[in-house]
């Protein structure tokens, strides 16, 4: 059994961890680059589980969202469900649910997701060092009445997709015999 010393450390790990959630919607919803660039490791990877989008690095990280702060209006990101497996001091993985409302080209939009994360802790802090964005869906806030029924609940950049979550889940295939 770990001592008292190392679940207290691990208690107070599991909140800098989401601390680090927090502190990611926070910089992206004050479009405060360098804050949301502290919260990765500089040889991050961040993609989506669909394959649409990969990037490595802090550098083409700071490029994307340098291009990409600049096409939102106000967003509003909320961290939900957090769990986090210590896979050693100073590693760590688990997932983030949460969802983001968002004014994009003077509209209304939503997205619901789940990240799928790496931990890893550097001298500044725990940063992450690997998340994966899926979704259940990303949408004009408008089109979510009829839109939550169809299985292309992703609308990105112009492109009607099909979200990732539930249906890419095995549980859910198995549920449904697909």
């Amino acid at each position: 059994m770990p001592s008292i010393e190392e679940r207290l450390q691990q208690l107070e790990d599991r909140i800098a961890i989401q601390d680090l959630a927090a502190e990611y919607c926070r910089a992206i919803d004050d479009r405060d680059l360098e804050a949301f660039l502290n919260t990765y490791t500089e040889d991050c990877v961040l993609r989506y589980k669909d394959g649409a989008m990969r990037i490595d690095g802090k550098s083409d990280l700071r490029e994307y969202y340098t291009n990409r702060f600049m096409q939102y209006g106000l967003t509003f990101h909320y961290p939900h469900a957090h769990v986090i497996t210590f896979d050693g001091p100073d590693n760590a993985h688990g997932w983030l649910t949460g969802h983001a409302e968002m004014g994009l080209s003077g509209e209304g939009w939503l997205a619901a997701f789940r990240y799928t994360d790496i931990y890893r802790r550097e001298a500044s802090g725990w940063r992450f060092a690997e998340r994966e964005l899926a979704a259940w869906y990303y949408m004009k806030l408008a089109d979510l009445p009829d839109g939550m029924g169809q299985t292309l609940r992703k609308h990105y950049h112009g492109e009607l997709m099909a979200a990732e979550l539930p249906e890419s889940m095995d549980t859910y295939k198995a549920m449904h015999n697909l």
